[in-house]
């Protein structure tokens, strides 16, 4: 909810409403303009100051930034690091875990026709304490056989898995596409089951070209970074 009203309060600025150099209305203003408790504002005024278009001064209230300072695009990733880097600033919380047989999707993915079962983690992105994602992990059983769980934490999983599992991701590929939420996504994100959400599959391989992770994402708004492509020379 915080990132719907940063979205509006953000258009507010775009459009002059709330001019550079002018002061932003109070938090009392805000809450009543919106509908929302305090908190989710504070979070909503939090993400704009990140992104540059306001500031607190001390005794004296919020005020707009100079637009020179706007951020209005996303972060950029163009490489995995990016990626790594971006999720860093995320929380995961994981909601289930444990093995599950494999499915013709999963195993069209990870291309492990073999394995008769699949690591599976299931669970929930965050950003200032909000939902962002709902996330399912998918592993092949060589490696989440020997991943002890209790060793993960909210930090991005793929840096964590190379290192408990001994293997070395070097390449990603993201499908994305549009998609309805299931049952799961739509209480980890707080929508109605089947609302439009943005779908993102990623496929990571290791230094001899072998799937070692698949990843499922529902964004319920849009991805939160943009994806920078390159012409080969």
């Amino acid at each position: 909810l915080y990132y719907q009203v940063a979205t509006l309060v953000r258009n507010e600025i775009l459009s002059g409403v709330w001019p550079a150099e002018g002061q932003l209305p109070t938090e009392e203003h805000l809450v009543r303009r919106y509908g929302v408790s305090r908190p989710t504002v504070r979070k909503a005024k939090r993400l704009l100051a990140e992104e540059g278009f306001i500031r607190d001064v001390k005794g004296s209230g919020c005020y707009v930034n100079r637009q020179e300072i706007w951020n209005t695009t996303p972060p950029t990733v163009d490489n995995l690091n990016d990626i790594f880097h971006y999720g860093s600033k995320m929380a995961f919380k994981i909601r289930e875990f444990g093995m599950v047989s494999n499915t013709r999707d999963v195993e069209s993915k990870l291309q492990n026709p073999s394995d008769r079962f699949v690591f599976q983690i299931k669970g929930v992105r965050h950003y200032l304490d909000e939902p962002v994602s709902s996330v399912i992990y998918y592993l092949p059983y060589r490696f989440g056989s020997r991943i002890p769980l209790e060793s993960l934490d909210q930090n991005p999983f793929i840096p964590q898995i190379e290192k408990l599992a001994g293997i070395q991701v070097t390449e990603g590929i993201q499908t994305i596409s549009l998609s309805r939420a299931d049952e799961a996504a739509a209480q980890h994100l707080k929508i109605e089951t089947n609302t439009a959400v943005l779908l993102v599959e990623s496929v990571y391989f290791d230094t001899e070209n072998q799937p070692v992770e698949y990843v499922r994402s529902q964004y319920a708004d849009k991805l939160p970074y943009a994806i920078r492509v390159r012409r080969n020379s």
